[in-house]
C-alpha cells in the first residue's frame, strides 16, 4: 500500500474505528498429518483496520490428496496476504474472485502437470471479511462459517458435498479439483458483539449446534486469549466426541463497529478548519496565493508557489458554504484519496498532504486550454479532427476504470488539453470508488453546477455508476463538440424524462447536414437512458465513431437540377450538336422519300 500523510488519514477515520479481537486453535487430532490450516489478521494500522477489514481464513485439505497439506497453508496464507496487497479500490467479492481464482489455476495445474511429488494439491476454503459493518463470507467446499448473536447460532454457509452411493458425503466443489470454480459469497450485517466461528468438519461433523453452542455460553469471549482457550475446548470436545479428523477452529469477535452517527461524522470530517477566501499575495502553510484560478459557492481554486519547491502548483479548498455538509466534505477527501493514488500522466496528481490545521488539498499544475475553450476556438470541427482528442479522453476515463473507480462528473470544464494534445482530468471530486461504497456515510445526491447536463440517467435517478455513466457523459461531450449544442439541457431541471431521447432525433442532421447520417446513429446510441443499449465497451464505441467519420459514402447532398449543373458554354456547344444532328436526320429521311 502506498505510503501517505498517517496523521491526515486519521483525522479522517471514524472517531471509532473498527475494533475486532482474533483466536484460533488447530490440531492433528488422530491423524498423523494436520491438513487444516488457519490464518487471520487484525491489522495494527488503523487505516489499513479501516478500508481492508479483518480477515479471518480456515482451509481443509483434501486427505486422500498427496500436498493437502501444503494447498491449505498456501491458500489460507496466500489470501490473507495478497488480499492486502490488492488495491483498495477493489470490492471485496471482486478481490476475492480474482485470488481465489489464481490460486485455483495454480493448484489445477500442479494436479495436471504429471509430476507426482506435484499432484494433490486440492483444499477447501472459507473466508471471513469484517469490514465497517459488514461481514463478507468467501466459501467453497465443507468447512463452515457461523455467528453468534444473542445466544443463537447461525450458520452462514453451505456445505459443496453430496451422498455417493447412498453414504458418506463427498466433496462436489474444492480449490484445485477443476480448471473452473464457482466460489459462495454472502453479505451479513454485522453488529457489536458478534462472534464469528470458522470451522472444518473435524469439529461440525461430531458437535451439533448446541453442543457447540453450550461450550460457547460456558466461555469468556472478551480477547485473543479467552477465543484462543475456546477454540481449544471446542476442538478437545470434538475429539472426546469421537472425532477421526483434524479439528480446527479460527474465531472473530466483533469488539466495536465504526456506526457513526451524522454529528459524529460532522465533527470528525471538520477537525480541520476550512480556509478563508484568499486574495492575491495571501499565504497558507507556506503557499503563497499568485493567481486565483476559480471561485465558487462550493470551492476555492488558486495558483501557489513556495520557497522551497520548484514550480507552481493547485491549491483547493472547500467553501465555507459547505462546512456543515457532511456529502461534500467526505467527497472532497476522497478526491485527496484518488488524486494521491492515481498516477498516470492523463489525471492531475495530488501531493501528500501535510500537518496542518487546515483543510486543503495541493495539486499539480496543469497547463493547457480547458476542452471548454478547445471547443469555443474550433465551432464547427470535423470528425477527422475530433478523433485524436475522443481517443485521450476515453484513455483517461479508462485509467479510473481500471481501479473500479467510475469519474461521474466528465464534462468540458473537468478536462485540460496540453499542446501536445493530450487530454488531462483534473476534478474528480464526485468519483465513486467501488470499494468504498459500504464506507461512505451517503452517496454523493448534489451535483456541482454544470454537471446535470453531461451525468447519465441512471445516476440522477439514484442508480449505481458503472463504466458505461461515464461513457454516457463522454458522448454528450462529443455531441456538444460537433454541434455547438448540448444533447439535453437539463440545469435547473428537477427531474429527467425517456422524452428526451424522442426530441433528440434529427437534431443531430438539423445542426450538422455535412457530416455522415452513422455520426448521429454513434451518438444516439452511447446516450441511450438503458445502458444496457449503449456500446458495451470504450474501445467499441471509439471505433464506431471511427467508421462512422469515414462513411462519406453515406453523406447527404443537396438535389441541384440537371438544368443547373455546368456552365453555360457547354449547354450551347450541347445545344448546337443537337441542331446538326436534327439537320443530318431531316437530310436522310427527305433523300429516301424523293
Amino acid at each position: 500500500m502506498p505510503d501517505i500523510d498517517r496523521k491526515t488519514v486519521h483525522e479522517q477515520l471514524p472517531s471509532n474505528a473498527l475494533k475486532a479481537a482474533m483466536g484460533g486453535h488447530s490440531a492433528a487430532g488422530q491423524k498423523a498429518r494436520n491438513d487444516d490450516a488457519i490464518v487471520g489478521k487484525v491489522p495494527d494500522n488503523e487505516y489499513q483496520r479501516h478500508l481492508r477489514g479483518v480477515v479471518a481464513c480456515i482451509a481443509d485439505g483434501l486427505s486422500s490428496a498427496r500436498n493437502a497439506d501444503r494447498a491449505a497453508q498456501l491458500a489460507v496464507l496466500q489470501f490473507t496476504r495478497d488480499f492486502y496487497d490488492a488495491p483498495e479500490s477493489w470490492t471485496v467479492q471482486n478481490c476475492a474472485s480474482r485470488l481465489l481464482g489464481s490460486l485455483n489455476s495454480w493448484f489445477h495445474s500442479q494436479n495436471r502437470s504429471g509430476i507426482a511429488d506435484n499432484e494433490g494439491f486440492a483444499t477447501t476454503f472459507t473466508a471471513l471479511i469484517l469490514r465497517s459493518t459488514t461481514a463478507h463470507i468467501v466459501h467453497i467446499g465443507d468447512t463452515r462459517c457461523y455467528r453468534l448473536r444473542d445466544g443463537k447460532l447461525t450458520l452462514l454457509t453451505e456445505d459443496h458435498s453430496a451422498p455417493y452411493l447412498g453414504q458418506s458425503e463427498v466433496l462436489t466443489r474444492a480449490l484445485g479439483i477443476d480448471a473452473d470454480i464457482k466460489v459462495d459469497y454472502r453479505l451479513e450485517p454485522a453488529c457489536d458483539g458478534d462472534l464469528f466461528l470458522l470451522t472444518s468438519d473435524g469439529i461440525h461433523g461430531s458437535l451439533g449446534v448446541e453442543e457447540m453452542v453450550a461450550i460457547l455460553r460456558e466461555a469468556a469471549l472478551g480477547n485473543r486469549a479467552d477465543l484462543e482457550t475456546t477454540s481449544r475446548a471446542l476442538c478437545d470436545a470434538a475429539l472426546a466426541a469421537g472425532s477421526t479428523d483434524n479439528v480446527s477452529c479460527l474465531m472473530v469477535l466483533a469488539q466495536a463497529l465504526p456506526s457513526e452517527t451524522l454529528s459524529e461524522a460532522h465533527s470528525r470530517l471538520t477537525r480541520r478548519t476550512i480556509p478563508p477566501v484568499m486574495e492575491v499575495g495571501n499565504r497558507l502553510d507556506g503557499w503563497r496565493v499568485v493567481q486565483v484560478l476559480h471561485a465558487s459557492t462550493r470551492s476555492h481554486v488558486y495558483l501557489v508557489e513556495r520557497t522551497e519547491r520548484e514550480g507552481r502548483y493547485v491549491l483547493k479548498a472547500p467553501s465555507t458554504n459547505f462546512a456543515g455538509d457532511l456529502r461534500y466534505l467526505e467527497g472532497f477527501v476522497l478526491e485527496q484519496w484518488v488524486g494521491r493514488r492515481i498516477r498516470d500522466r492523463q489525471v492531475m496528481q495530488i501531493l501528500p498532504g501535510e500537518d496542518s490545521r487546515f483543510l486543503y488539498f495541493v495539486a499539480e499544475f496543469v497547463e493547457g486550454t480547458t476542452l471548454r475553450q478547445w471547443m469555443a476556438d474550433h465551432p464547427e470541427p470535423s470528425v477527422d479532427e475530433i478523433l485524436p482528442l475522443v481517443r485521450s479522453i476515453v484513455s483517461a476515463a479508462r485509467v479510473f476504470h481500471r481501479m473500479n473507480i467510475v469519474h461521474r462528473d466528465l464534462k468540458p470544464e473537468n478536462i485540460i488539453i496540453a499542446a501536445d494534445g493530450t487530454a488531462k482530468i483534473i476534478d474528480f471530486g464526485s468519483a465513486q470508488v467501488t470499494g468504498f461504497a459500504d464506507l461512505r456515510s451517503e452517496p454523493i445526491a448534489d451535483w456541482p453546477e454544470g454537471s446535470l447536463n453531461y451525468i447519465a440517467p441512471e445516476l440522477l435517478t439514484g442508480g449505481e455508476a458503472k463504466s458505461l455513466s461515464d461513457l454516457f457523459s463522454i458522448a454528450a461531450i462529443i455531441w456538444e463538440m460537433l454541434t455547438g449544442q448540448l444533447p439535453f439541457a437539463r440545469e435547473g431541471a428537477a427531474r429527467i424524462s425517456t422524452s428526451e431521447e424522442d426530441r433528440l432525433r434529427g437534431v443531430f442532421d438539423r445542426l450538422r447536414p455535412d457530416l455522415p447520417p452513422a455520426v448521429e446513429q454513434v451518438l444516439q446510441r452511447a446516450l441511450s437512458h438503458d445502458p444496457a443499449t449503449r456500446p458495451q465497451a470504450m474501445s467499441e464505441f471509439v471505433g464506431a465513431l471511427g467508421r462512422a467519420g469515414e462513411s462519406t459514402a453515406l453523406m447527404r447532398t443537396e438535389f441541384v437540377p440537371l438544368i443547373e449543373r455546368g456552365s453555360k458554354e457547354m449547354w450551347r456547344n450541347w445545344a448546337l450538336i443537337a441542331t446538326l444532328a436534327a439537320l443530318v436526320l431531316a437530310v436522310i429521311l427527305f433523300g429516301r422519300l424523293g
